[in-house]
């Protein structure tokens, strides 16, 4: 990996480190306790989203932030895991890749259900951004270029970056989240992406 791309991915971690700490006590200027509360919204006040508006009360900064980030990651995954037939020459790779794809489709459609409960527009506040874990669009071109085994290195090591991240961030949102249906599904993605990242080719 380059230099540049390297710092700027440090760079986007300690942004990341910062929008997940929001979620908790200390970071949102509530008690810890009313943060993982998971009681009735008279509990948790309305919030303002990024944009302004006024989201449901059962949210806080970072369940929207993780919602967020979770849906463009997926977005770009998606993407890549489309790449897999035509330009793949592994088999296993194939085989694994299929119901990781259907899969992921499925966990983005739970996010954006989540996302229009908090009254956020379902737009890409990370858009251009060389995130850990995002697959660019840069790296999208690169990969597609390639067939055969330089494909698969390219694709297993993008897939392999994008499931560590995943799960470290679905951690991070089981804590410091305020939503329980959203630390569910974190606790679903951080599952899956562990079994998932297990099961590589």
């Amino acid at each position: 990996m380059r230099a540049a791309t390297a710092a700027r991915r440090a760079a986007s971690a300690a942004v990341l480190a910062v929008l997940l700490a929001a979620g908790c006590g200390e970071g949102s200027g509530k008690p810890s306790g009313e943060a993982r509360s998971t009681s009735a919204a008279a509990r948790h006040p309305a919030t303002r989203a990024p944009g302004g508006q006024a989201t449901s009360g059962t949210f806080n900064s970072g369940d929207i932030g993780w919602i967020q980030l979770m849906i463009a990651m997926d977005d770009q995954a998606v993407l890549l895991l489309g790449l897999v037939p035509g330009h793949s020459s592994d088999a296993g790779v194939e085989k694994w890749a299929k119901p990781v794809a259907t899969a992921c489709r499925g966990e983005l459609a739970r996010l954006r259900k989540l996302l229009a409960r908090t009254g956020v527009p379902d737009t890409n506040p990370h858009e251009g951004h060389d995130m850990p874990g995002m697959v660019t669009e840069d790296e999208l071109r690169t990969i597609g270029r390639a067939k055969g085994t330089a494909f698969d290195a390219l694709f297993l090591a993008a897939m392999r970056e994008h499931l560590d991240q995943a799960a470290k961030i679905a951690h991070s949102e089981r804590s410091a989240g305020a939503d329980p249906a959203t630390r569910k599904l974190a606790a679903s993605v951080e599952r899956t992406s562990r079994t998932w990242r297990a099961g590589l080719p």
